[in-house]
């Protein structure tokens, strides 16, 4: 009887504790970075800022995805470290970005007249706590400032 209600006791609190676990915010793009500079694909590395909009912190394990630039395929990125994610706060998931330097050469005079570009990210992410860990869409489309993402 005692172990029942010791098992019952135990599975109320893991239950009250496992609240619904809310997806990051996408805040931005910085420190944007070139590296291995050829001419079918690039290797390009950044931080994308994110919300932790939870009042617990986490763990991010993996995410991979797509990105478009004014609707042309950029190419295909990773994370491929851990992330610790604090809670109720910003933090930086360091990224890369394998780029398809035909596109961007394609689309690249008309980035350069605007300042502004439509930008789009999809994929998924797998991030969680204590060893519960959820896979969750990464879902972004929204106009970003070149200016503002290669200072």
């Amino acid at each position: 009887m005692m172990k029942q209600l010791f098992f019952a006791l135990t599975l109320i609190i893991l239950l009250a504790s496992c609240g619904k676990m809310k997806d990051p915010v996408f805040k931005g793009i910085e420190n944007v970075k070139l590296n291995k500079a050829r001419f079918d694909s690039s290797m390009v590395t950044l931080d994308i800022r994110y919300l932790n909009p939870n009042n617990f912190n986490g763990r991010l394990k993996e995410a991979e995805g797509d990105a478009w630039m004014d609707s042309s395929y950029l190419g295909h990125f990773i994370v491929d470290s851990s992330i610790d994610v604090p809670a109720n706060s910003e933090f930086l998931v360091p990224v890369k970005l394998a780029v398809d330097m035909k596109q961007i050469l394609k689309h690249s005079f008309a980035a350069l007249l605007n300042d502004e570009v439509l930008l789009r990210i999809t994929g998924q992410a797998r991030a969680g706590k204590s060893g519960f860990y959820r896979t969750f869409s990464l879902n972004y489309q929204g106009m970003q400032n070149l200016r503002e993402i290669f200072k």
